[in-house]
């Protein structure tokens, strides 16, 4: 059995532009590969609703998610704005605390009953866990690379995965590299392809809309408050709907120089899919005549 929080083998693709690449500042070894082996809880496989590939380096996409990222995701950002920064950091919070404190909150505000608030919790954390099984099978599918060793190929190290120290350029002329380049947000040690946060989130809010029976959820999230302690959820904000949740999460990881549109487009899209599928083979509405 392999630990949590632990490395493992993995496939690598043969060395080249756009192959993932240990990450500043630690190089921390890939983070659980293992996960995307898992059997799903309800799935058929971790590869049933597997993403088409990420854009070729030389297409019009890949220049415009570059570029996008190089500006608003960058630590020294000229043009991000104190309050997506804010919003950036907000969203750097443990995810499965936040989610499972939305569970509670859920519960209390709606007096749902035992079987009612175990059924939701159910819901929230199998579901999350087979969008994360999915996510994390792709991730180790694709191995697409990093923003910040895209836009700053010299940030790489000796990892196995290419050359040191000058790394590989995309070869695209429309994009600009820029030495130096850092993200807001430190890079998880883990592939670029699909966003997890997008692929988590995506499912939750499917799971909170269909158990609400609407996309107006109205709830409040706690996130992480900077001045505070490490670790901490202080900060909170309420989310009217569904999408404006969404919205937010896929923003948070674009100024967080943590994500690429199209890699955030191909996690809502995966775990939407999987809540989906999941409702409809596992939780289906239970009649009150039963």
């Amino acid at each position: 059995m392999t630990a949590i929080a632990t490395t493992s083998s993995f496939p690598k693709k043969a060395q080249g532009p756009g192959v993932w690449r240990l990450t500043p500042p630690k190089y921390a070894a890939a983070q659980t590969p293992w996960v995307g082996d898992v059997n799903p809880f309800v799935l058929e496989s971790a590869a049933l609703f597997l993403p088409g590939p990420p854009p070729d380096l030389q297409s019009d996409k890949w220049r415009d998610a570059f570029e996008y990222i190089k500006a608003y995701g960058a630590a020294n950002s000229s043009v991000r704005t104190a309050e997506q920064t804010a919003i950036a950091q907000f969203w750097t919070a443990n995810v499965i605390r936040q989610y499972n404190r939305i569970v509670r909150d859920v519960a209390d505000a709606r007096s749902l009953n035992l079987a009612e608030t175990a059924r939701l919790a159910a819901m929230v954390n199998i579901i999350a866990a087979d969008a994360g099984i999915s996510m994390m099978h792709a991730k180790y599918h694709y191995l697409f690379w990093r923003p910040v060793t895209a836009i700053d190929p010299t940030s790489v190290t000796s990892d196995g995965f290419g050359p040191f120290p000058l790394g590989y350029s995309d070869g695209n002329p429309a994009t600009v590299e820029q030495s130096g380049w850092r993200p807001l947000i430190v890079t998880p040690n883990h592939p670029e392809y699909p966003s997890a946060h997008a692929s988590l989130t995506s499912a939750v809010a499917e799971v909170l809309s269909r158990f609400l029976g609407k996309d107006r959820i109205d709830i409040d999230v706690h996130g992480f408050d900077p001045t505070g302690v490490a670790g901490n959820l202080n900060a909170l904000q309420h989310f009217a709907t569904a999408r404006d949740l969404l919205e937010q999460v896929n923003n948070a990881r674009a100024w967080g120089g943590l994500h690429y549109d199209f890699s955030l487009a191909a996690g809502r899209r995966l775990g939407r899919e999987v809540a989906d599928y999941d409702l409809r083979h596992a939780f289906e509405p239970i009649d009150d005549d039963d």
